[in-house]
């Protein structure tokens, strides 16, 4: 797919499109059945190897990143399920409401993983905060396809089902893409900044924009394990901004007569003073 806002915004890192498919390429990356691997890294592999990787329910052995990318929500499968997950949201071992239970669960976890058991992500203050938010804020879908993919936009055809597009921004890239998108978007607030892990804001709360009367795109790469990645595989200073389809095409419309062409970004975008 060619791409109007790529041409003129010219990013550093290949934005990647989010694809819900029943097909993978026979070359795609994927993990091997039964073995864990974050999703993140499927993005990654995408925009900076430039080669498609896509997972499916076989294949995504986390809870999260099966939650993300929409093959089902199994945080509320039952109580004890709940409870587990409300207590690594907010603070471990201290938020749990079975502690014995709990600690049992923890022991048996990899050694790498119990300071996340023990600690927590602190993404709430405590268990209640965080049970809510699995019940009443995650974006839940089951969708009907086998696969979802993460393809460069290069490489990506018109008729593919693209659910949202990803871009790796820096600083003065997103505050482009931003301008873009205020120009298009009614009101005040074009962009989404969700608590959450960042798998779920690259998927399923863009596939919630999606689905929106009025869609927003979605800051992502506020996390810890999203600023690991970005440390990694990207830079320091670098975010995503993930765009729903439908706004995309909004944007790819206005994208050649745009804050993208006037001389004070042509100013910034040069590095002159």
């Amino acid at each position: 797919m060619k791409s109007s806002i790529v041409e003129h915004l010219n990013p550093e890192f290949a934005p990647v499109a989010v694809i819900w498919s029943d097909t993978i390429p026979g070359d795609a990356v994927e993990f091997r059945e039964g073995r864990f691997g974050c999703i993140l890294h499927l993005f990654a592999v995408a925009s900076r190897r430039s080669r498609v990787a896509g997972g499916s329910r076989d294949t995504i052995v986390c809870s999260g990143g099966r939650a993300a990318l929409g093959f089902g929500v199994d945080f509320v499968e039952s109580e004890a399920q709940l409870d587990h997950y409300a207590a690594i949201f907010s603070k471990g071992l201290e938020s749990a409401r079975d502690q014995v239970a709990y600690r049992e669960k923890m022991d048996a976890v990899r050694p790498s993983w119990r300071p996340l058991y023990e600690f927590g992500e602190r993404r709430h203050c405590s268990f209640d905060m965080a049970r809510e938010w699995i019940l009443e804020c995650l974006p839940r879908y089951d969708i009907p396809n086998r696969y979802v993919l993460f393809k460069p936009l290069s490489q990506t055809d018109p008729e593919e089902n693209t659910r949202a597009v990803i871009f790796p921004v820096s600083p003065l890239e997103l505050a482009g893409l931003n301008t873009l998108l205020g120009s298009v978007v009614e009101g005040a607030d074009p962009v989404q900044v969700p608590q959450g892990a960042d798998c779920f804001r690259i998927a399923c709360f863009a596939y919630a924009q999606y689905d929106a009367e009025s869609p927003r795109a979605v800051l992502g790469m506020l996390d810890v394990d999203g600023r690991e990645l970005m440390r990694r595989r990207f830079r320091d200073d670098m975010l995503t901004l993930t765009i729903p389809m439908p706004l995309f095409l909004r944007l790819e419309r206005e994208a050649g007569n745009c804050v993208l062409q006037t001389p004070a970004w042509s100013k910034l975008r040069s590095g002159g003073h």
